[in-house]
C-alpha cells in the first residue's frame, strides 16, 4: 500500500480572483476550473510536479461548501484540507481499520470542467475529523490519474511542486499514530529542535514532506494546518518574476537545510505562511 499526498485544499471567498492572484504567485496556469455539484462548491487546480493545489469556494448546497463558509468564518481564507492519495481503496481501508482509523466504505465523486466539459472521478474514504486531531483530511483513488493536466508555466521562474506543508500540534505521539500507523507513510526523521518551536516530525512521500511541529507553544488539542513551503528550479528567476508582478517577497537568503536558498512570499498567497525554496547553484 502507498499512500501520498494527493492535494492540499485552500479555502477562499472570490474564487474568481484567488485564482488569479495564486496563479501570479506560482507562475503558472489553472489546470482545471470546475464544480463539484454534489457538494456545494466550486474549485480551480494547479497541478505541480509531485501533488496539485486546490482553491474551493462555496457554490451551492453541500458539505464542501459548508467546511469553506464555515472555516472562512472562523479563520479567514487559508489552508483547510490535505487529501490523501491512496493507489488501491479497498487495501487503504482494511490497513486504516486494523491500525484502529474507522473509515467510510469508499463512496464515488467526480468533478466537472466548466471550461471544457471534462469530468474526473474517483473513489473518497473519510473519516472523523477528531481522529486528524480536528484537521479536515480523506483519502482518494482517481480513476485516471492523468485526467488533471499539469499547470502551464505562464512565466520564468514557475513553481515546480510542494516541498513541505508544515503541521502544529501538541501531541507527537498523536501524529505518529494518525500519519505513520494509520495512514502508512514513512517517518523519515524525528528531531528535537528547539530553535525551530520543539520536537519535528518529517513523514515522507511523493517527494514532499509532512513536517509536524510538535511544540508547548500549540496549546490546543486541535492540530492546524500552519504553512506552506513550495518548490522552484531556478529562485533567483522566480524572485524576478515576482517582483516584477508586484508580488511582496523578501530577499533571497540561505535556507535551514544545506544546499538552499529560500524567499518568503508576503502577498498574492491568500493567508497562508508560504515560502520558496530553491536548490543553491
Amino acid at each position: 500500500m502507498s499512500t501520498v499526498v494527493d492535494h492540499i485544499i485552500i479555502a477562499v471567498k472570490d474564487l474568481a480572483q484567488a485564482t488569479h492572484d495564486y496563479g501570479l504567485m506560482l507562475g503558472r496556469a489553472p489546470s482545471w476550473q470546475g464544480t463539484h455539484p454534489s457538494y456545494g462548491s466550486a474549485n480551480t487546480l494547479f497541478r505541480l510536479d509531485n501533488t496539485y493545489l486546490e482553491l474551493l469556494a462555496a457554490d451551492g448546497e453541500g458539505w464542501a461548501g459548508e467546511m469553506v463558509k464555515a472555516h472562512i468564518a472562523a479563520h479567514g481564507e487559508g489552508l483547510v484540507a490535505i487529501v490523501f492519495g491512496v493507489d488501491d481503496a479497498n487495501a487503504f481501508v482494511e490497513h486504516a481499520r486494523a491500525q484502529g482509523l474507522q473509515v467510510q466504505e469508499p463512496q464515488a465523486g467526480h468533478g466537472v470542467d466548466t471550461e471544457t466539459g471534462a469530468t474526473r472521478h474517483w473513489s473518497q474514504i473519510g473519516w472523523d475529523i477528531a481522529s486528524a486531531r480536528g484537521i479536515f483530511s480523506f483519502a482518494i483513488q482517481h480513476d485516471d490519474p492523468e485526467a488533471l493536466p499539469v499547470a502551464e508555466p505562464i512565466g520564468a521562474g514557475e513553481i515546480s511542486g510542494v516541498d513541505h506543508i508544515v503541521v502544529e500540534t501538541n501531541n507527537a505521539m498523536a501524529a505518529k499514530t494518525f500519519y505513520g500507523d494509520q495512514l502508512g507513510i514513512r517517518l523519515a526523521l524525528e528531531q528535537s529542535r528547539p530553535e525551530w518551536g520543539g520536537d519535528m516530525l518529517f513523514f515522507r512521500c511523493n517527494q514532499m514532506t509532512i513536517e509536524v511541529i510538535a511544540t508547548p507553544k500549540h496549546t490546543s488539542d486541535t492540530d492546524s494546518l500552519w504553512g506552506l513551503a513550495l518548490k522552484t528550479n531556478d529562485i533567483d528567476a522566480t524572485h524576478a518574476r515576482l517582483e516584477a508582478a508586484s508580488v511582496a517577497v523578501s530577499q533571497v537568503r540561505e535556507g535551514r537545510k544545506p544546499g538552499t536558498r529560500v524567499c518568503t512570499v508576503k502577498s498574492h498567497c491568500l493567508n497562508i505562511g508560504t515560502l520558496i525554496v530553491g536548490l543553491q547553484d
